[in-house]
């Protein structure tokens, strides 16, 4: 197969591409920081009206659904993704990975609480919940998702200090709402920006 040469022109285009694609790198909608934490937003409120009205039995129900509808969500976004994914950034591959392994670790911190039948502090999600978004907000340089992350790093804290659950669960709702939604949005928005240039 012949090569075949491309005028100066043609070249300094393809450099402006390659940089224009290097600088951009990654672009996310926010979608699944909403979808996340509007999940655990309602699980949050819900559980905190739940323990105030003293029908605590139910809360452990809220957060099974939650679970369940989160992932078949999630697995849902997933599978749309990759088919509209052309090419895939080195960043990309990056948080797919971590993501894979934050829910991982959720789901053996999950059953190890259910094997074990110990009621552990609530507190480590969201230990976990903060290194994954401190992780993401560093990789795409989105400083409201480090923001987040450290709020939830002192939430866990605030929960593990706490013994009511109406209360832990306000803590839950706050951190949610800094952590996720608030980024979430904000990445939206910046994302439609994008997409309007």
């Amino acid at each position: 197969m012949e090569e075949r040469k491309i005028s100066e022109h043609e070249s300094l285009e393809l450099i402006h591409k390659m940089i224009q694609v290097a600088k951009s790198g990654h672009s996310e909608n926010g979608d699944a920081w909403l979808i996340w934490g509007w999940l655990l937003f309602i699980a949050s409120v819900s559980s905190a009206v739940l323990s105030y009205l003293q029908i605590k039995g139910y809360i452990g129900w809220v957060w099974t659904g939650i679970l369940i509808v989160g992932m078949i969500l999630y697995i849902v976004f997933h599978v749309l993704k990759k088919k509209e994914e052309k090419v895939k950034t080195y960043v990309q591959e990056l948080l797919d990975r971590l993501g894979i392994g934050f829910f991982i670790s959720l789901f053996v911190i999950i059953a190890a609480s259910f094997i074990s039948k110990v009621s552990f502090g609530f507190g480590y999600y969201y230990i976990l919940y903060a290194f994954w978004m401190y992780i993401h907000g560093s990789a795409i340089r989105f400083r409201p998702l480090i923001i987040g992350a450290y709020v939830n790093w002192i939430s866990a804290i605030a929960i593990f200090l706490l013994n009511d659950v109406g209360q832990i669960m306000i803590v839950s709702s706050v951190a949610v709402l800094i952590g996720y939604l608030i980024p979430g949005y904000m990445l939206q928005a910046e994302y439609r920006k994008k997409m309007k240039l």
